[in-house]
């Protein structure tokens, strides 16, 4: 049990700094943070839409709404900052216009009035059974894991370690089904471990073996190492050793015979992939098609990817700083590089970034400029922030 869930952590670990939002809305809005903490979003043109002093305010839409609390208030907020509604039991995201609420024995998901649109008492359950926990809706489906009645799961002691939504802690105690958005059961409960999920396929165990199985519940496919696989997207998965990892496609073959040291999930059909400690990228032949000569920054999002450098320079700390560009899916450079940038993502034509200003010790940070910048590498919007400042 210990090794496998160590597995488990082996994997989370690797997979920790892929950022994917899933079944988001298209929302034109990006999130801000000013000085004193005032939080709130811009529009495609720069402009503050709002901003207030929210305690939390989540910097994603989904379903075309974000969560905020503020003053002990809990809530969604609309595009224009208008609250929907209220709950105390909130604390998530929205997914396909469905919010999931575990609340002690109650589970239920709310629709973005924030009325029950699902109701988990009225699920039929087998014989013995009842709900654990209920999850985010995928692909029209959401993921409900069932236990035996009156068995204790709350995994006290150990919620500070992050699990992976298919780990089985009490295996023959827990098992997995989905159901659809009328709250019925489309492919009942009988898995022993599954994902929700991920470009219309969840990674599924029964009876000892891995499948790959689709949202009709059919397994298309039987896993060699059902153990090792990681996220499953655009038709490909990762497979982990102890020091390696390779691509498998939708019928669990091998996409090409060579090994990674490590690799995130294929984007815009391209993955990142680590050799001799440098990133590069390879298309879904598993051929390289941008060299590995870069450190790990993200992956292709709307046809381009940041990239950084390292760069040695005595006086600074460490005596190194890194350079950080803007490539396209060819590899060539769209965005040059720059000094002390740290880019994220292009999300609806606009990608978040910040930069460092060191002070003439060169080791002192001295401030640190916020911004937003269109494809043509226009700053839309930005602010600097003193050392001293939050």
């Amino acid at each position: 049990m210990a090794n496998s869930m160590k597995k488990y952590l082996l994997i989370l670990l690797l997979l920790i700094n892929i950022l994917t939002t899933i079944n988001s809305q298209v929302v034109d809005r990006w999130f801000i943070r000013k000085m004193d903490n005032e939080l709130g979003f811009i529009d495609s043109l720069g402009k503050e839409i709002f901003t207030d002093k929210f305690d939390i305010l989540e910097e994603n839409y989904n379903s075309g709404l974000v969560f905020f609390e503020k003053g002990g208030k809990k809530g969604y907020l609309d595009k224009n900052g208008k609250i929907i509604f209220t709950s105390k039991e909130s604390w998530a995201s929205f997914s396909e216009g469905f919010l999931a609420i575990n609340s002690g024995n109650e589970f239920y998901y709310l629709n973005t009035n924030g009325k029950v649109s699902i109701d988990l008492t009225k699920l039929k359950m087998p014989k013995g059974k009842e709900v654990s926990m209920i999850f985010d809706f995928s692909y029209g489906l959401a993921m409900v894991r069932i236990k035996n009645k009156g068995f204790d799961d709350s995994e006290k002691g150990i919620s500070c370690i992050r699990f992976s939504d298919d780990t089985n802690l009490y295996p023959g105690n827990w098992l997995f089904g989905f159901i659809d958005k009328t709250g019925n059961w489309k492919i009942p409960p009988i898995l022993d471990n599954a994902t929700t999920f991920s470009d219309g396929i969840s990674i599924v165990r029964k009876d000892q073996n891995g499948y790959f199985m689709n949202s009709s519940g059919d397994f298309i496919c039987k896993l060699e190492y059902p153990e090792y696989i990681g996220e499953y997207s655009e038709g490909y998965a990762i497979v982990y050793t102890s020091d390696s990892c390779f691509f498998i496609n939708k019928k669990g073959k091998k996409i090409n015979s060579t090994l990674f040291k490590r690799a995130n999930p294929f984007s815009n059909g391209m993955a990142s992939v680590e050799i001799s400690d440098k990133w590069g990228f390879i298309d879904t032949t598993g051929q390289i098609v941008i060299e590995p000569k870069y450190y790990i920054r993200s992956n292709f999002k709307e046809g381009l990817a940041s990239v950084s450098l390292k760069v040695q320079e005595k006086g600074y700390l460490f005596d190194s700083y890194f350079i950080e560009a803007i490539i396209d899916k060819k590899g060539k450079i769209v965005i040059p590089f720059e000094k002390h940038v740290n880019y994220g993502d292009f999300m609806n034509g606009l990608i978040k970034g910040d930069r460092i200003y060191y002070a003439e010790d060169k080791k002192t940070i001295e401030s640190r400029e916020y911004f937003y910048m269109n494809k043509q590498g226009k700053k839309i919007w930005s602010i600097i922030l003193k050392s001293n400042e939050k």
